[in-house]
């Protein structure tokens, strides 16, 4: 089984990722304070640095700058770097409504206290 060191919860929004010149669109479906995983049959190469934008409705978005670390044939796997507070906010807020340890949570927001700018 596979270990994992952050909570991971499921998540239907949609999601852009740009990389180089190109961007494309995906849903993701899980999240965690330090990743996500974007449905898409796109192909982009592990390591890659990627810009993702979540959108939750017209007027609010998540933003996140994350690199490929997981490249299938369902989606991409991806580990964000670096994210402004009120991104951080809109993430651990999807997190905490589907986690039933918030004592697990805390720990896990000062694990990445370091990728929010």
């Amino acid at each position: 089984m596979e270990h994992r060191n952050f909570t991971r919860v499921s998540y239907c929004e949609c999601a852009s990722v740009k990389h180089d010149d190109q961007a494309f669109f995906g849903d993701i479906e899980n999240v965690s304070l330090q990743g996500l995983f974007i449905k898409t049959p796109q192909k982009v190469p592990i390591n890659t640095p990627v810009e993702i934008t979540v959108y939750f409705s017209q007027s609010s978005s998540m933003y996140l700058n994350a690199n490929v670390v997981r490249c299938e044939d369902t989606g991409l796997g991806i580990q964000i770097s670096k994210m402004d507070v009120n991104s951080f906010v809109h993430l651990r807020n999807a997190v905490s409504m589907h986690c039933n340890d918030q004592d697990i949570l805390m720990r896990e927001t000062f694990k990445v206290t370091s990728c929010i700018h």
